[in-house]
């Protein structure tokens, strides 16, 4: 029997909507590696292309992701086939709505 992982990207091929799977599949997964209570610190958790936009209004959590980029997005791209996240770009201070 394949594993998920192994079959997963071959289906999402295949599926209509594919696009917004994946991303939604990304933000949740972020938010996993992140844990709940700094993922609740977020205010947005955005991917563009390969570039995955986090904005959130702590500047302290924002300095941690920045720092800490390389490694959570090593976590972020084995949790989530179909898209690999290239970048993280942090930005601090409320979104517009």
């Amino acid at each position: 029997m394949d594993k998920l992982g192994k079959i997963l990207p071959r289906v999402l091929a295949r599926t209509p909507n594919r696009d917004r799977i994946i991303e939604a599949h990304i933000r949740t997964s972020f938010a996993a590696v992140l844990g709940e209570q700094l993922a609740g610190m977020c205010e947005s958790i955005d991917l563009r292309g390969a570039i995955l936009v986090v904005r959130t209004s702590s500047p302290a959590l924002a300095h941690q992701l920045t720092a800490d980029a390389a490694p959570l997005l090593e976590r972020l791209n084995q949790m989530s086939p179909g898209r690999t996240v290239t970048k993280l770009q942090v930005r601090t201070g409320r979104a517009a709505r």
